[in-house]
Parts: C-alpha cells; sequence; structure tokens
C-alpha cells in the first residue's frame, strides 16, 4: 500500500512539473515574440503530456491533460482569465483537448503492446525451456537470421559467438550429413515445403551431437530458397568427444556456395 501511494505522489509530482516546464517555456516564447499570444502557441503542453504518458502512468497522464487544458484556457485572451473572448479560442480549446487525449491514448495504446509483447515473450521463453525445443528462422533472401534464447545451448555455443546468417548455421551441420539437410522437404504444396530429419552438428567445443530438425521451406517462383524456419531438439547429447569434428568444418563461402546453388 505505501508502495502505491508513493508511485501515485512520485506521478503527480512529475506531471506538475512537466506542466510548469511547459508553462515557462510557453510564456518565454511570448515574451520573444509578442505576436504568437493571439494565436495561440501550445505545443510545448502538448509535449507535456506526451512526456507525463509516457514516463508515468494514468494518473500522471490524466493530471497533466487536465493542468494543461486550463493552463491554455488561462493565458487564452483575455489574459489571466477563464473567460474565452472568441469563438476561435473556444476551437483552439477544444482541438488542443482532443490531441491531449489522442496523444494520452496513444501512449496507454502502446504501453499495453508492450505489455502484452512481455508477457508473449516470457510465455515463450518458459514454453521452450519447459519443451527443451529452441527455433530459428533464416532469411535467405536478405541474409537475416533470428533464433530463439536457448538455440546457442543446444548447439553447445553461446549466444554472443553464435551465427549471425544462415550460412554461418549452417556451417554447425556435420558435413555428411550436409546434403541431407539440403534435400529434406518432405511433404508440401506450391512454394512451401515441410520437412522433419534427424541430424548431427558440431558444438563450439567439436562435441558431435545428435538433433531432431523440423520445419518448413519457402521457395521464390524460380524454386529457389527463399526462407527456412525450423525447431530443433537434442536426440543425443553426445556423440563424440571434444576435438573430434574439428577436422570436419568447411569455410562459409563453401558452404553457401554448395547449398545456395
Amino acid at each position: 500500500m505505501r508502495q502505491d501511494i508513493r508511485n501515485a505522489t512520485f506521478e503527480l509530482i512529475w506531471a506538475v512539473l512537466v506542466v510548469a516546464v511547459a508553462w515557462g517555456a510557453t510564456e518565454a516564447l511570448y515574451l520573444a515574440d509578442k505576436s504568437l499570444r493571439g494565436h495561440g502557441s501550445f505545443a510545448f503542453f502538448l509535449a507535456a503530456i506526451a512526456i507525463a504518458s509516457w514516463r508515468g502512468k494514468w494518473i500522471a497522464a490524466v493530471v497533466a491533460l487536465l493542468l494543461s487544458s486550463l493552463s491554455v484556457a488561462w493565458i487564452m485572451p483575455p489574459d489571466n482569465s477563464f473567460r474565452i473572448a472568441n469563438s476561435d479560442d473556444v476551437v483552439r480549446l477544444v482541438l488542443f483537448v482532443s490531441l491531449g487525449l489522442l496523444i494520452t491514448y496513444l501512449h496507454f495504446a502502446r504501453n499495453r503492446a508492450e505489455r502484452s509483447l512481455k508477457e508473449t515473450d516470457h510465455r515463450l521463453h518458459f514454453s521452450l525451456d519447459s519443451s527443451g525445443v529452441a527455433c530459428w528462422d533464416a532469411n535467405i533472401a536478405n541474409g537475416t537470421f533470428w533464433k530463439s534464447h536457448n538455440l546457442p545451448e543446444i548447439f553447445g555455443r553461446t549466444s554472443a559467438d553464435f551465427a549471425t546468417t544462415y550460412e554461418g548455421f549452417f556451417a554447425y551441420v556435420h558435413p555428411e550429413d550436409r546434403e541431407f539437410f539440403h534435400l529434406a522437404a518432405v511433404g508440401g504444396e506450391g512454394n512451401e515445403r515441410d520437412y522433419e530429419i534427424a541430424h548431427r552438428i558440431i558444438c563450439g567445443d567439436g562435441t558431435i551431437r545428435k538433433v531432431n530438425t523440423r520445419g518448413r521451406m519457402y521457395l521464390d517462383s524460380d524454386g529457389r530458397l527463399e526462407r527456412m524456419v525450423g525447431t530443433v531438439f537434442v536426440l543425443d547429447h553426445k556423440l563424440a568427444a571434444p576435438g573430434a569434428g574439428a577436422a570436419l568444418t568447411k569455410s562459409v563461402a563453401q558452404i553457401a556456395s554448395q547449398f545456395l546453388i
């Protein structure tokens, strides 16, 4: 309870602070150019609402919106009065409040999306860790490679030294299994081919490990491999002593040429 009160107090202070800064900046702008006062330049208050919504929570956003709207109404002609002199100023005030509400909503929507993504990411991590399955996604066309957080562990490597391209990833496949890996499509329609194979990989210390890879190949209109996704899990944790696979490695250029041509 005390922590909630402390957080709410901090949000209120933050909202008041950003609106006060916006007020000072607006007054400084009016002093520099007196003609702006009659037109109503309220960009600083909109920025204050955006900052309060981004940095704080709903309390900060609502308080910043309320204080900014009151500030705008107060500094509209006639000066230092909540009485609005003409219909144009009423329209400006309505537009300001509408923009403030829109900014607040967009920030809340972004925060909600970020929370949802984090929850989904946590669930994915838990599911992968619990099942012992890792996954990857290689875009052959543009050279990008995505991996799940636990894929390097299966390959006996760290995330820092793990391959960042498909060619580098393919180099981990045992040389005798590479052609088998290449021709592993077992089903599918159109430009999609499913595959499932058991093959060997070479770990970072030279250990040879047997894994199962299941996934899908995506081909372009000419039948060339365009994208490949897969899941991996270990079948045998150790098939050879460390160093046994050292003599089996090939260069990335050789692997890329034999696979992609």
